[in-house]
């Protein structure tokens, strides 16, 4: 499975789980959420160039398919830890979930220089299945630091390449004027482009609609919203 700029993060999370077999529970929760429609409709003035000021609450919830793969992908602003930005994000999969939060600095300086080298991590917690919380801070966060940083690409995203607007209707609803663009993004599993489409009423990245170049994977908006409270 290859993944898209959006899902970049979550891939990791899947990478640190054990693999397992289908869970029937989890399949039915995967398929609730591709189930979503929303009728609702937003208009856009302005050409997307860069998010929403971030605020804490702020979440996103997208479906990500790649053939018969289905992943839903949940991103959220929980908190703030002194200058740091608490990001939670969760990937369910008919196969199980996983959780992660990371304690993010600079977040809003790559908005403006586009350089992934500008984002630290002050700390992760990863909580596993049985509900146990693991922390990875001082000299082991050290150890995996690049690798969780450059998981963290998706979130600047470069639309000056833009190609003209569309609407483009998703399961969180119709978003009219959106800007579309193609995006290339580094991430650990190698540098992947898309044909991204962003919206100004869509918190964090923007993103409502994104089609990988390499393989035709497809990204969704599901849910966002501005009410997000930490899972643990």
């Amino acid at each position: 499975m290859r993944y898209s700029h959006a899902l970049a993060l979550a891939a990791l999370l899947l990478l640190s789980a054990c693999a397992a077999s289908v869970d029937p529970a989890m399949q039915r929760r995967v398929a609730e959420w591709f189930g979503k429609s929303s009728s609702a409709n937003y208009d856009a003035t302005t050409a997307f160039t860069k998010p929403m000021p971030y605020a804490v609450g702020q979440y996103v919830v997208h479906g990500h398919t790649d053939g018969d793969d289905h992943m839903v992908v949940r991103t959220a602003l929980v908190g703030r830890d002194g200058d740091a930005w608490i990001m939670e994000t969760s990937s369910l999969t008919p196969s199980g979930e996983t959780m992660m939060q990371m304690a993010v600095v600079g977040m809003e300086k790559v908005q403006e220089s586009m350089n992934p080298d500008d984002l630290d991590i002050k700390w992760i917690k990863m909580r596993d299945s049985d509900g146990k919380v693991q922390t990875i801070d001082g000299p082991t966060l050290s150890l995996v630091k690049g690798s969780y940083s450059k998981a963290l690409t998706g979130i600047a995203i470069n639309y000056n390449d833009q190609h003209g607007t569309a609407s483009v209707r998703v399961p969180a609803g119709t978003f009219n004027g959106c800007t579309k663009a193609k995006s290339k993004v580094e991430t650990f599993f190698g540098d992947y482009e898309s044909e991204a489409f962003a919206h100004p009423s869509v918190p964090l990245n923007g993103v409502v609609r994104s089609v990988s170049l390499d393989n035709d994977a497809v990204t969704e908006l599901i849910e966002f919203g501005t009410n997000a409270k930490p899972s643990f």
